[in-house]
């Protein structure tokens, strides 16, 4: 049974295009130019094996869709659909029963193979008893010949092949061809004499002859052309169907009457003007290529030198390239990424996914701009953190036919951004933290000289002992005061460099009993006994000031956080190395806070419930690791901290002091 196919769409150079590349095939072609002509021809023609519609006639259609949906079902014909990805969902959705989809950027050549097997069998292997046509092709290059075979395939021509326009001539007394396409410059015989010499036969006089050129022609090039009697002139491009075109429709009609060639226009003068023009191309060929390079070279250098990977995506073939540095970006290699937008989509985060998806989306349909971010998952494992940025490409129609953009893995500066803004939020809290406790001695201060004023003015006469009660609160504070200033220094200096060591022979036993006996009282008043173990003596190369230091903010931080409970101080030693263990039974460190715990105003607690700077431990660790020794911490929430200093008895190492 001959195939019969039925095309939905407006009149026009496309629809006649087709129709005339189908009955090419031998396939009967019937023409509708809407929904409701579609209807009808189904109903009242004979039995349609497929319809190929238009998205945009169907898109515009409401009504009469439910009768075409009766109409295919009668019918038994499959409906395929041309229209672009951006409309081939809501096709689906609302439109009539779809078989299939055919992109609107495909050539005629692949249109034709895609309806073939979209056919039933029967109708596909079903022959009108026609030969094939077939087709000379005369070309001397070779890599044309080969690109002319892969785009004749689909149309199941003969196909007879000539390296030169003698050859050709010879061939096509043998085998009279139905129709001939000859390039105009060949050795031996050129294409216009070809077609002079075909003209001149008897026998292949009417054959159509279609000239063709790798530039397109001027009008000395058509008028030579219609001296010698071709029936057309047309520019080759790899991927045009202008030449497929000219082939089909001068296919059915013959070649003019010979002519003889004007005497003023010889087939040699005209070459050689073609010659000359070509050499002309060639050297702006030549330096456009240059131009290029020198452009290529800047782009991949500003590539290279950034942070952005680039992409381009075939929105017509569904082909997306990604560029040596996306790829890089994300631990792949060529192979390892198929090219698909699926592919894309799916190294996307599952929560950024219906995001993307969207955007691209809207940029494709609507225009809207395509700015997003989202995480894309590296082969090794993990996400990284990425924007991307793109722009389509449309045709004269305004369908997106490709897209390009690129896309920043700007993982390290969200890294740096977040610590940036802990840093200003530690900060900040250091700020506030560091202003109530500068404020709180000074508000003691300032209520005790006030009140001491006070009673000096009204008083004849003040009690020594009550004077004596006031000047040693308000030097209490006073000397708070001082010490908290003296840290802050102290922490700044260490920030730039190694504190400063006055380096002597310490008894690190005797530092540890003189800090006990300077804080007992403070202890005691927070109800803490101060239980020194086995302080034996430990001496070596330490400065006794700065250790003095140490063993105060350890005292003095264990009975801030576990008042009520036993303070253990205790010095071990052997011949080389010193050790100072301090333990607390207090409300112990959380474990995510031990590892930051000696960082410069990093608080293991709230402020809110606790005061201090946050520098105590810092100043302790920068100091200890002055002498060339460290400081570890063990401890288990609700049950108390222990700080181990360990101190080498030679001092710090030679330099480092």
């Amino acid at each position: 049974m001959k195939p019969t196919l039925l095309l939905a769409e407006a009149p026009g150079p496309h629809r006649e295009l087709l129709s005339l590349a189908f009955q090419g095939q031998g396939w009967r072609v019937l023409l509708a130019a809407g929904v409701e002509p579609l209807v009808r021809a189904l109903r009242e023609s004979a039995p349609v094996h497929l319809v190929l519609a238009a998205g945009a006639l169907l898109a515009s259609a409401v009504e009469p869709l439910d009768a075409l949906r009766e109409a295919l079902a009668a019918s038994g014909a499959s409906l395929w659909v041309e229209a672009p990805p951006a409309e081939q969902d809501a096709l689906r959705r609302s439109g009539p029963p779809v078989a299939g989809f055919l992109a609107p950027g495909m050539s005629l050549g692949a249109r034709v193979e895609a309806v073939r097997q979209a056919l039933p069998r029967e109708a596909r292997e079903a022959r009108d008893g026609r030969p094939a046509l077939r087709v000379l092709v005369a070309e001397d290059d070779p890599v044309y010949r080969k690109l002319l075979q892969l785009a004749l395939a689909p149309f199941r021509f003969e196909l007879m092949e000539a390296e030169d326009g003698l050859a050709a001539l010879e061939l096509a007394r043998r085998h009279p061809p139905d129709v001939v396409l000859a390039d105009v410059l060949m050795p031996r015989l050129d294409g216009f004499r070809l077609c002079l010499a075909l003209r001149q036969d008897p026998k292949l006089g009417r054959v159509p002859v279609i000239l063709t050129h790798a530039t397109a022609p001027d009008e000395l090039d058509l008028r030579m052309a219609a001296n010698v009697g071709a029936n057309g002139f047309v520019r080759r491009a790899q991927g045009d169907d202008e030449l497929v075109a000219t082939l089909l429709r001068e296919s059915r009609a013959e070649g003019p009457l010979p002519a003889p060639v004007h005497g003023e226009l010889s087939t040699e003068t005209h070459l050689y003007a073609m010659v000359r023009q070509l050499e002309r191309r060639v050297g702006l060929l030549e330096q456009a290529e240059r131009t290029a390079r020198e452009s290529e070279e800047r782009y991949r250098l500003v590539v290279s030198g950034s942070y952005d990977g680039v992409w381009d995506w075939d929105v017509r073939d569904q082909r997306m390239y990604w560029s040596p540095r996306l790829l890089e970006m994300l631990g792949l290699r060529p192979e390892d990424f198929p090219g698909t937008s699926e592919a894309f989509l799916a190294r996307v985060h599952p929560e950024d996914r219906d995001g993307v998806a969207s955007a691209l989306a809207r940029h494709l349909e609507q225009g809207a701009p395509y700015d997003v971010s989202f995480r894309l998952r590296h082969e090794a494992g993990g996400y990284r953190s990425c924007v991307s940025r793109g722009r389509a490409l449309r045709d004269a129609q305004g369908r997106p036919v490709r897209m390009a953009g690129i896309i920043g893995d700007v993982t390290e500066q969200l890294r740096l951004y977040r610590e940036a803004r802990e840093a200003v939020r530690v900060r900040d809290e250091f700020l506030a933290v560091a202003a109530h406790e500068l404020r709180t001695p000074l508000a003691a201060l300032r209520l005790r000289v006030q009140g001491t004023a006070a009673a000096l003015k009204h008083e004849r006469q003040v009690a020594p002992e009550r004077l004596e009660r006031a000047l040693v609160a308000a030097d209490r504070q006073v000397q708070r005061l001082a010490d908290l200033v003296e840290g802050l220094l102290d922490v700044s200096q260490m920030q730039g460099h190694a504190p400063r060591l006055n380096l002597e022979d310490v008894d690190l036993g005797q530092v540890v009993r003189d800090v006990v006996l300077r804080w007992e009282e403070m202890a005691a008043r927070a109800g803490c006994l101060l239980v020194v173990r086995d302080v034996a003596s430990a001496v070596g190369r330490w400065d006794s000031l700065r250790l003095g230091q140490v063993v105060t903010h350890l005292l003095v931080n264990a009975v801030k956080f576990g008042p009520g409970k036993p303070v253990e101080l205790e010095v071990q030693a052997d011949a080389h190395t010193a050790w100072l263990v301090v333990r607390d039974h207090g409300i112990g460190i959380a474990p995510d806070r031990v590892d930051g715990l000696f960082r410069r105003f990093e608080r293991a607690v709230p402020t809110r419930n606790y005061g201090g700077l946050g520098l105590g431990l810092y100043r302790l660790y920068r100091i200890v690791e002055a002498h060339g020794g460290d400081v570890t911490v063990t401890s288990t929430l609700g049950q108390g901290a222990t700080f181990r200093v360990r101190l080498p008895r030679a001092g710090p190492p030679v330099g480092h002091a």
